[in-house]
């Protein structure tokens, strides 16, 4: 029996961390990922390879859809906290 595992593309996986936490668990879609929030944490799942968009642009987007966040991990990286300051800053305002 062969493995197949690895030629399969690992599906999408990120990690965010909120400054508010939700009362109550919630799952919103961002960019096909699908984003589930408990507490202050919350986790992105997506049957694809790639990402959102650029690296800060995906946080971006996360923050608009999710909230403030205290951290953001995507990709095996974890933004630095000026990196994570730049995108809530600009979070919802485009390019």
């Amino acid at each position: 029996m062969s493995n197949l595992v690895s030629a399969a593309a690992p599906a999408y996986a990120a990690q965010a961390t909120l400054v508010t936490p939700v009362s109550t668990v919630s799952e919103t879609e961002v960019g096909g990922v699908k984003w589930r929030c408990e507490g202050d944490q919350c986790e992105g799942k997506g049957d694809r390879r790639g990402s959102l968009d650029s690296y800060m642009k995906e946080c971006r987007k996360v923050a608009e859809a999710l909230g403030e966040l205290s951290s953001y991990t995507s990709r095996g990286r974890t933004m630095s906290k000026r990196d994570i300051e730049n995108c809530n800053k600009r979070a919802g305002k485009g390019e």
